[in-house]
């Protein structure tokens, strides 16, 4: 056998479709099943022990504890449905209860007598029968089925526990239409009256006996959340839940009883007043925060102080009871009990090397890292996308997780899973890290990627599987890697070249998962064809098949450890096989999974198994060696330890500190004034105190005085009382002794009457002695007369028979003659009837045949009649001996009668309520069907509108992306037209310099001018004197002739000619910068128009295609057109220009606008453009003219600057003019 065996260590789950899935053994111990193991739980100390279900059965069904908590009843499916009842305290199975009589696979509910003797076991589908046990000595007392004639399931089956001195009672069945109560009596369950017999039958769900003070009331609670109260055969009241509630489970305790709804619901039901008239008020109705399901159980602790709920996620949450009254109800008053589990199938797995986790993504959109050291959850983080694989680093503090739309790289935080790097590969069903985690494996499709985990890059593509990829194993030292498909398909891949070193085909078998031993020699892959194959390098031929073994199972997983002693194989039963390594057909089987079992992942060191089934399950088991010399691990071994870091964000590191600094002020703010209050307090109380000390002193002395009188009073009562008692004892005595006499008379005077008695009795039966004997006489004499009559009658019976027999033999000879003519006239006539009958004959013979077995059944049921008009006869006599008990019952249901009378009169005006209220109801509903009909309708004629608007917003998709395009257009040339101007600006500020220069050198030339002006008239004094002009002369030369002349003269003409000039230039100038400013106001007009125009149409383009998908949203779903076409009553607004271009959005009034009257309006829109364009062309046009004037003007030579001015100008306006061109 193998040489190691699994040993449970903890299980993560819990099962929500089992009946009656949860209850206290003790305070802190509960019990719960997981998969096909039954858990007993300890909250305190987190300890688990493990109760495993039979292997050959196919799962659980129902749990039953006995009262006194020392049984346990675990209900498996199987072929006739197989109870087990165990020893909570040693845990060890008592008895296996089969039996054919339940007449199903399985057991739907289950219940122990009060003294927990008997066990009451309802059946499942078809039969329904409902079977009571003497489970100690596994005999089946009796058995009856209690569905209805239309085959309805029954639900829940229950003692009541006020019964146990009373051959333990009666026992309730509820179901669809279905409640009944048995008596069980001498080996047989008896039917008594029902309670509800007058009423409707309807859905009951749920019920529960109430607890001590009334155990003959019971609560039942249907699926339109109404709540019966039932008192032995009567129905007490009703409460109703709020509407839309269903009750789905009751469970009852000292104060009340609580009812588990849907949604999450739970409503608390107190006693209100006391004695028969006793009635229950809600009050208070709690809210499983975040689970909006049904709760399908509840359980409260022995104490009181815990309930216990299991939802139909599996998910376990516990309630305080001792502090309901304080709950608020829009609060979260529920605690996990243990940790949150999957609600679905866990779809993939995977350990670490660092951390003691392993992670599990399931269908429920979670995925959630589990501490199987600490048996806790670490992390539990929810995606609005599906996850279909998980693989960690060996480090544990990177995941990578393959979503539906992308695959994903996200650091392990603290209290949070961080997104590192996101890659385009959708669905990802595989993903694997390398041993040493610089690089992992992702399957998209048939390819698989090699990716740098640090770096991101992708280092290469492996393509060659045909079809989709199952499964991958990297070797230890990370230079290969193995996959396996759905394509029959194995093969190991080099990562060096990418290229294939190993392969295997076979075709028609699907492969799910393969694994490589240690020395990476052999491979083992399982599949569709159920079995376990072996693959080697073959020399000369290949990788081939050396090894197969028939499983006779789907096997979906297998994980080998390093050691290589044992192969591990997850099967589709859910069980878990151990084959001895190496292979030989050898295997032990452990069943863990209620399901089946969808992977198996090995630990670093192998030291445990981890397994994950359909159900939500997550299996931790401790692999043990059987050999002694191998007990220590690979981790113990290295002496390597498991770390304890974690990763957190800066930030948030930051946040906590700051919020702990500001908790320290607040702390130390309110322990001032808490400090400050109790000093007040101190204060106040010492005062209070001092007055109270005062106050008791003064009432203890009046009470000393008080004392010392009652106690005089009491020794003198005392005294009295004595002398009483004395006279009383004296007054008993005499009494006594006359009494005695007195019976000791009637004593002697009954001797006496029962002596005569016996003298009677004597003499009676003597005389009874000579009767008999005298009737005995007579009788014999009649039957010697009797004798003597009827041999003499005999004797003349002869002689009449002797006549007889000669008038038959002459009767005989003339038949023969009559026969013989008869026969010769009959043969024509049956020649003839045969022809004519002979169709009839068939027909009378299938009749007769149908008739005789028709006359069968009559004997049969005549017999049965007979027997039964016998019984009836038998009954009848009962029932005149019972028709004086029912007399006396009579006038008791009279009075009954008339209560249930004045009830009838209520329930009819209640009835008459509901009958108009269904009638009004009615009312709304044919109006609901027209409203119906005419919504049908125009679905119908919108669904024909919504095709042609389909092709116009193609065409207006593509007139958008070409006015896109227009406008990108727009823009460059606005952003040319920006860089014109600020190029003009900045020659404009240019010109304003020298233009201010040239002022300045003017006015420094009038100057000059003036000053030699006034020389000159001074030196014109001395023209008569030829001397002192000399010396005047001299003296202006040296004064105005300071640097060197040419020696051609300024002439006054030329002083004219450029005055005149700079005249005409500044004029031009002017008019140049007053068309600039003008140009460039219209300019940014044009522009702003433009930008307007482009917000409308980019808004008239997004609401086109909101209401696109809006429209294909409604095309889908077949409902709520009206609210598509409706998000736009009327043509939105923008700008003058925008309502001219663009035609209305399509809304509730434009859904009849033809194509024709858009394509009129993209016309115009285009005819709006071309005139913009030549309005551009003309403006330019008007630029080049104005350079042109400018530049015939006659230029002076002695002013170039002037020319400058003219050759700069001029590449602004031709860069204008071809901005404007384009």
């Amino acid at each position: 056998m193998s040489v190691s065996a699994l040993l449970p260590r903890h299980i993560f789950g819990l099962r929500g479709d089992v009946k009656d899935n949860i209850h206290f053994v003790e305070e802190n111990t509960i019990i719960y099943p997981v998969g096909h193991t039954v858990v007993s739980y300890n909250v305190e100390t987190k300890v688990q022990r493990f109760t495993p279900g039979s292997p050959e059965s196919e799962g659980i069904t129902a749990l039953a504890v006995s009262p006194n908590k020392k049984f346990l009843a675990v209900a498996e499916r199987s072929d006739k449905g197989t109870i087990s009842v165990y020893d909570l305290q040693t845990l060890k199975r008592r008895k296996v209860l089969v039996s054919s009589e339940t007449g199903a696979k399985e057991i739907a509910s289950m219940a122990f007598s009060p003294d927990g003797r008997l066990l009451a076991a309802q059946g499942g589908s078809p039969e329904w029968n409902l079977v009571l046990w003497v489970w100690e000595k596994s005999k089946v007392v009796t058995s009856v089925k209690t569905t209805n004639a239309t085959g309805n399931p029954v639900y829940q089956c229950l003692f009541n526990p006020g019964a146990a001195g009373e051959g333990n009672g009666i026992i309730s069945v509820i179901g669809s239409g279905i409640f009944k109560c048995f008596k069980t009596a001498e080996n047989s369950l008896k039917l008594l009256t029902s309670a509800l017999a007058k009423r409707e039958p309807q859905n009951y769900m749920a019920h529960c006996w109430l607890s001590e003070g009334e155990r003959e009331r019971m609560v039942l609670g249907t699926d339109s959340g109404e709540l019966l109260i039932i008192e032995g055969t009567e129905l007490k009241a009703t409460l109703q839940l709020d509407p839309g509630s269903t009750v789905l489970s009751i469970a009852a305790y000292s104060k009340g009883f609580m009812v588990g709804s849907d949604g999450g619901t739970l409503f608390l039901f107190e006693r209100d007043g006391e004695g028969a008239a006793r009635t229950y008020r809600k009050t208070k109705t709690l809210v499983v925060q975040g689970q909006p399901v049904k709760i399908r159980n509840l359980a409260v602790s022995p104490t009181e102080d815990t309930l216990l709920c299991t939802l139909e996620n599996n998910q376990m949450y516990s309630l305080n009871l001792t502090n309901t009254e304080l709950m608020k109800q829009d609060e979260m008053n529920f605690e996990l009990v243990t940790q949150s589990f999957h609600s679905s199938e866990i779809l993939s797995i995977d350990a670490c090397v660092r951390k003691p986790i392993v992670a599990s993504v399931s269908s429920d959109h979670t995925v959630r890292l589990w501490n199987f050291l600490d048996k806790s959850t670490e992390l539990v983080k929810n995606f609005t996308e599906d996850a279909y694989s998980v693989s960690l680093h060996p480090s544990g503090l990177i995941v990578l997780l393959g979503f539906a739309d992308k695959l994903r790289l996200m650091t392990v935080l603290m209290d949070d899973f961080r997104l590192i790097k996101e890659f385009s590969m959708k669905a990802c069903k595989e993903c694997r890290f390398s041993h040493g985690g610089h690089y992992f494996a992702a399957v998209n499709g048939n390819t698989i990627s090699i990716y740098n985990t640090y770096t991101f890059e992708n280092v290469g593509n492996l393509r060659g599987h045909n079809g989709k990829v199952r499964s991958l194993a990297w070797l230890p030292d990370d230079t290969k890697l193995v996959s396996a498909g759905v394509d029959g398909a194995v093969y190991e891949w080099r990562l060096k070249d990418f290229k294939r070193s190993k392969e295997n085909v076979l075709k028609g078998c699907s492969y799910s998962c393969v694994v490589t031993t240690p020395d990476s020699h052999a491979l083992y892959v399982v599949g569709s064809d159920k079995k376990l194959k072996e693959l080697e390098e073959v020399g000369g031929t290949g990788t081939q098949v050396t090894k197969e073994l028939d499983t006779g199972t789907m096997v979906s997983s297998i994980a080998l450890p390093a050691g290589g002693r044992v192969l591990f194989a997850g099967t589709d039963t859910g069980c878990i096989r151990a084959y001895k390594y190496p292979l030989n057909g050898e295997f032990q089987e452990f069943r863990c999974c209620g399901s089946a079992i969808t992977q198996l992942m090995l630990t670093y060191d192998d030291a445990v198994l981890f397994a994950s089934g359909q159900d939500g399950s997550l299996f931790v088991f401790d692999v043990k060696d059987k050999d002694p010399t191998r007990v220590v691990t690979k981790r113990e071994s290295d002496g390597m330890s498991y770390a304890e870091e974690v990763l957190v964000t800066k930030s948030e590191l930051e946040e906590k500190k700051q919020r702990m600094s500001e908790l320290e002020t607040q702390v130390n703010e309110l322990t001032m004034q808490n400090e400050y209050q109790l000093r007040l307090k101190d204060l106040a109380m010492n005062e209070k105190v001092k007055e109270l000390t005062e106050k008791f002193t003064a009432e203890l002395d009046v009470d000393k005085t008080k004392f010392d009188t009652l106690l005089q009073e009491k020794n003198e009562q005392e005294l009295d009382y004595e002398e009483k008692m004395k006279q009383f004892e004296e007054k008993h005595q005499a009494q006594l002794t006359t009494l005695d006499g007195q019976y000791q008379a009637k004593i002697m005077a009954e001797v006496e009457r029962y002596q005569a008695l016996t003298r009677e009795r004597d003499l009676l039966n003597s005389k009874w002695d000579e009767q008999n004997t005298l009737l005995v006489q007579s009788h014999e004499r009649v039957i010697q007369d009797l004798t003597e009559e009827y041999e003499q009658k005999l004797q003349e019976e002869q002689v009449n028979l002797e006549q007889l027999q000669g008038e038959r033999d002459e009767m005989e000879k003339e038949f023969e003659e009559i026969k013989r003519q008869l026969e010769e006239d009959t043969d024509k006539e049956i020649e003839e009837m045969k022809e004519r009958y002979g169709s009839k004959l068939n027909f009378e013979k299938e009749l007769g045949l149908r008739l005789k077995g028709e006359n069968g059944i009559m004997k049969k049921k005549f017999s049965a009649l007979q027997k039964d008009i016998e019984d009836q006869r038998e009954e009848i006599r009962t029932m005149f001996a019972h028709k004086k008990e029912l007399y006396q019952t009579i006038s008791s249901l009279e009075k009954d009668i008339a209560g249930l009378k004045k009830e009838i009169g209520e329930r009819d005006e209640t009835i008459g309520d509901k009958e108009k209220r269904i009638y009004d109801l009615k009312k709304k509903n044919q109006e609901l069907e027209k409203f119906k009909f005419v919504l049908d309708y125009k679905i119908k004629e919108l669904k024909k509108q919504i095709e042609p608007k389909e092709e116009q917003i193609t065409d207006m998709k593509d007139q958008v992306k070409e006015m896109d395009s227009e406008l990108e257009r727009y823009h460059k040339s606005c952003a040319a037209l920006e860089l014109n101007v600020g190029e003009g600006s900045l020659k404009q500020a240019g010109l304003h310099k020298e233009l201010a220069r040239q002022r300045a050198q003017t006015q420094d030339a009038h100057q000059a001018i003036r000053r030699f002006q006034r020389d000159l008239q001074g030196a014109v004094e001395f023209i008569q004197a030829p001397g002192p002009l000399k010396e005047a002369v001299k003296k202006l030369y040296r004064t105005h002739c300071k640097a060197t002349l040419d020696t051609a003269s300024i002439e006054e003409q030329v002083l004219s000619e450029y005055d005149r000039q700079r005249e005409f230039l500044e004029k031009n100038v002017d008019t140049l910068k007053h068309k600039l400013r003008a140009e460039v106001h219209k300019h940014k007009a044009e522009n702003s128009k433009a930008m307007l125009e482009n917000v409308a149409l980019i808004r008239e383009i997004n609401d086109l295609r909101r209401e696109i998908k809006n429209l294909k949203h409604a095309e889908k779903s077949g409902a709520g057109i009206g609210a598509a076409w409706g998000g736009s009553k009327a043509p939105r607004r923008s700008t003058k220009e925008a309502k001219e271009a663009l035609p209305p959005p399509p809304g509730a009034q434009g859904l009849g606008d033809s194509s024709d009257e858009l394509r009129a309006e993209i016309d115009s829109l285009r005819s709006d453009v071309a005139l913009l364009k030549s309005e551009l062309a003309a403006r330019n046009l008007r630029i080049v003219e104005m350079g042109h004037q400018v530049a015939p003007r006659p230029m002076s030579r002695e002013r170039p600057a002037m020319e400058g001015f003219n050759q700069a100008l001029m590449p602004e306006m031709s860069s204008q003019s071809e901005v404007m061109s384009t």
